[in-house]
Parts: C-alpha cells; sequence; structure tokens
C-alpha cells in the first residue's frame, strides 16, 4: 500500500451495523475530513447490506467496501472502529489479534481500555454519551464524547476524530466512564422505562400518551439550571400520604409496579432527609 501523508483523513474500518455504528457511519461521511470510511463489516449479511443501502441514499458511497468476514478486513487501515454490543468485543478481539496494524478503538461505555489492550498495543476508547435510536435519528442532537487511549499518539488521534464528530470532549478513565455509563442508565433508560409504564396507563384509561411531555419537558428544562434534588416534587417528596396510597390502590392489579411505586417513593423521601 502506497505511503500517505501525515495531512490525509485517516482510513476507518467501522466494525458494527447497530444503532450506534449507524450514527457513526453517517457521522464520518458528513465530516470527511475527520477520516474516510473505506469498509463496513457485520457478522450479518442482512444488516450490513441495509447500512450500506441507508448510506447510498445520501452519501457517494463508491469504494466503500463492505464485507461480514473477518479475514476480508482491510489489514492496513489507520483506524478501527469497533461498534458493537459488549459481550462480542473480547471474542472479536482475540480473532483480530496480529491481523491488522492501525489504532483500535472501542465505543463502550463498561468495558475496560485494558481488555482491548491485551490483544492489540495501539487502543483507545470513544466513548459518546447519549441515547440512539433507529428510529430517529441522532444528527442534530448534542453529542459529547469521553475518550482515553494507551498512549499519548492514539490519544490524539481519538481526541481529533472526538472533536470533529461531536460537540464537546473530556477524558475519562476506565473506572470514570463505567460509573458514567451506569448514570446513563439510571437516568436515561430506567426513567425512559417509567415513561413506557406512564404512557401505558395513560392509554389503557382512554387518555393520550403524550399527555406527559409537557411535564417531562420542564422537568428537563429546570435540570439544566437545577440540582436534581431541588428539582424533585410529587406526593414523595411532599410527604403525601394519602395520595400515595390511592396511587398505589390503582395498581393492585399490577403488584411488581405497585412495588417499585412504593420503593421509588421511600428512597426519595429517604434521599431527601439525608
Amino acid at each position: 500500500m502506497e505511503a500517505r501523508s501525515p495531512e490525509q483523513p485517516p482510513r476507518i474500518v467501522l466494525l458494527g451495523a447497530g444503532r450506534l455504528a449507524s450514527h457513526l457511519a453517517h457521522a464520518l461521511l458528513r465530516h470527511p475530513e475527520a477520516g474516510t470510511l473505506v469498509q463496513l463489516y457485520s457478522r450479518s449479511r442482512t444488516s450490513v447490506e441495509r447500512l450500506a443501502s441507508e448510506l447510498a441514499e445520501l452519501y457517494d458511497t463508491r469504494g466503500l467496501a463492505r464485507t461480514t468476514e473477518l479475514t476480508e478486513l482491510l489489514p492496513e487501515a489507520d483506524i478501527y472502529l469497533f461498534v458493537l454490543s459488549d459481550d462480542a468485543l473480547p471474542e472479536l478481539w482475540r480473532q483480530l489479534e496480529g491481523l491488522t496494524c492501525g489504532l483500535w478503538v472501542h465505543c463502550s461505555g463498561a468495558t475496560p481500555l485494558e481488555r482491548l489492550l491485551e490483544h492489540h498495543t495501539q487502543g483507545a476508547v470513544l466513548y459518546p454519551l447519549q441515547t440512539f435510536s433507529r428510529e430517529r435519528a441522532a444528527a442534530g442532537s448534542y453529542l459529547p464524547f469521553y475518550i482515553e487511549a494507551s498512549d499519548a499518539e492514539s490519544l490524539a488521534k481519538v481526541r481529533q476524530l472526538a472533536e470533529l464528530l461531536g460537540d464537546e470532549v473530556h477524558e475519562a478513565t476506565s473506572q470514570q466512564r463505567l460509573y458514567l455509563h451506569l448514570g446513563a442508565v439510571l437516568a436515561c433508560n430506567f426513567s425512559n422505562y417509567l415513561v413506557l409504564e406512564a404512557e401505558r396507563l395513560l392509554e389503557r384509561e382512554g387518555l393520550p400518551p403524550k399527555a406527559l411531555l409537557p411535564l417531562l419537558d420542564e422537568l428537563l428544562m429546570k435540570l439544566h439550571t437545577l440540582p436534581a434534588r431541588e428539582a424533585l416534587t410529587g406526593p414523595a417528596a411532599r410527604g403525601d400520604e394519602a395520595t400515595m396510597q390511592r396511587h398505589e390502590q390503582l395498581l393492585t392489579g399490577e403488584p411488581e409496579l405497585q412495588q417499585l411505586y412504593r420503593l421509588l417513593s421511600e428512597r426519595i423521601q429517604q434521599r431527601l432527609r439525608s
């Protein structure tokens, strides 16, 4: 392969075809100065072809290779971007050990950098603290990245990539990133589940499921300026036992949700007393 100028954007192989992989592929093709996407990989032929077709509708993807075989990965790319489930990463790294050069970068919030470095000497992390859904493009969402790397050169490379693709960049150790991931699950995934249950209850009673959106919008606006503790309202926060009992009676037919309501109410009261 011919020598490349240091000023040329890095050649990037994207491994994965899920929600985050799709977002990063779009971002790379919108920002070619960040890197040249040269190959897509997925274990699933359906997934890799779907992503390739999705990209081809919006960008010039001539020359973008795709494969489902690790033996067909381009061996001399500059960056290998691993965007797969956490469970799939260690075995994939084991299979690729010694087969590629370049910088290996994973995007997991919960996987330590050390796990990657067991299989490749140059490694980094590019963790986007954001939620991604296929049904809604995250292109307009504010995107912070948290990065980590094995050495100064790798850190500089992943920082440049993060700065070109995201809105803010922070360094974080693997332990700090794990806490960020836990915080994201508590604040985003769990709250989204509670909204799902609330929408279901409203629909069951003939109410519009999105009736709560103004309330949720106001909560998020408050959280931009207030500590979450000060934004707490509702019957548990004000000690309104009569209302909480009426709510629990409505959940008599759903004991698990009733138990969750009681537990969260108790935790709110305990936190406000501490």
